[in-house]
């Protein structure tokens, strides 16, 4: 399983929010500043989260341009990615797949123009996912549909992968959703976690039950799970 650092931007910084909570958590710094760092240290990957696009208050989109020159194997983006224009923007900046949740979950049409203007193979669908269950779009501010309907939908599309983010633990270091081992059997393609990874262990346990890439931040940040790449 390879362990992929993620990347939070807001106005221009990259940060690590808690929950996703605008003012919460840490500022991290200069985005091309740190994804250098993360690729002198080895890491071939990375998860690049515009957070300004997802609220509707900017776009950080120049960010990816510049990452994709550093050279990493794999960038995947997220946030707001709403349009067609946007998602062919941020794949010809070097993108290597998008990720999306709200777009799938609240618009077909939207989503449906993206998947047939760029191809599934560069689509990533996102379940992000609360304790109660829910699954949460737009920032995380509304409720779509519970995750048992989220992952039936998901599983009959034809996409490159799936990340399954738990909310309630994200940011926080406070561990991930165990319980999670009950639907990524069932799941082909890519297989992503987020959400809480603090230890080793947690990493193990993702690889046991399938997962393809544990995606990290505040355990990153905070030292925790520094230059660990592969598990």
């Amino acid at each position: 399983m390879i362990v992929m650092p993620s990347i939070d931007i807001s106005r221009g910084k990259a940060v690590k929010r808690v929950r996703g909570i605008r003012g919460s958590g840490i500022i991290v710094g200069d985005p091309i500043e740190v994804a250098s760092e993360l690729y002198s240290l080895g890491y071939s990957c990375i998860h690049i989260v515009d957070l300004d696009a997802v609220e509707g208050t900017g776009s950080n989109e120049y960010i990816v341009k510049n990452a994709a020159s550093i050279g990493f194997k794999w960038i995947q983006v997220g946030g707001g990615i709403r349009s067609i224009d946007r998602a062919s923007r941020l794949i010809s900046y070097g993108a290597s797949a998008i990720v999306i949740s709200t777009a799938f979950f609240m618009d077909r049409e939207i989503f449906y123009e993206i998947y047939n203007g760029i191809g599934w193979d560069k689509i990533l669908i996102s379940i992000d996912y609360d304790s109660n269950r829910n699954v949460m779009v737009k920032g995380w501010g509304t409720t779509a549909i519970d995750l048992d309907t989220a992952v039936k939908l998901v599983r009959r599309a034809r996409v490159l992968g799936t990340v399954f983010t738990y909310i309630s633990t994200e940011g926080t270091c406070m561990g991930i959703d165990r319980s999670i081992r009950d639907y990524i059997s069932t799941f082909s393609g890519l297989k992503e976690y987020a959400g809480g990874v603090a230890t080793y262990d947690d990493l193990l346990f993702l690889k046991n039950v399938g997962f393809d890439y544990a995606v990290i931040g505040m355990a990153l940040y905070k030292g925790c799970l520094r230059g660990v790449k592969y598990v």
